[in-house]
């Protein structure tokens, strides 16, 4: 009988807290706020070796002034065509190509790197 309770003790304890960890995730988005597409891509694809801030500032690339995106010395045009293009193709031995990412996503790539440089993304009207 006391294994009973017991038993019945703990998977109403589990409920309770599955019930409270699903209403704290409800509202993760003021903790956590939802990221843009082209930010998740960015942290997939691009921070590793451009950093999270778009600086440059990781081991690998530091003192690397072609992987800071933020300043405006450019090797492959500073203009958001160019940007574009660089991220589908690549730079050959410098930066892998992206040739698998549609062109929506492509494009909120290039509007986050924008935000990140300070500018308005082109889907703000800017």
């Amino acid at each position: 009988m006391a294994t009973d309770r017991r038993r019945s003790l703990a998977a109403g304890t589990l409920v309770l807290a599955l019930a409270a960890a699903g209403v704290a995730l409800a509202g993760c988005d003021t903790i956590f706020p939802k990221r843009s597409e082209g930010e998740k891509l960015w942290r997939q694809r691009c921070s590793q070796c451009h950093g999270i801030a778009g600086d440059g500032n990781t081991p690998q690339y530091m003192g690397n002034y072609a992987a800071d995106l933020t300043d405006d010395s450019w090797q492959h045009g500073s203009d958001p065509g160019s940007w574009a293009v660089t991220i589908r193709e690549g730079v050959f031995g410098n930066m892998p190509a992206n040739p698998d990412l549609s062109r929506q996503q492509v494009a909120a790539l290039v509007d986050y790197l924008r935000q990140l440089r300070g500018e308005k993304p082109r889907s703000t009207g800017g």
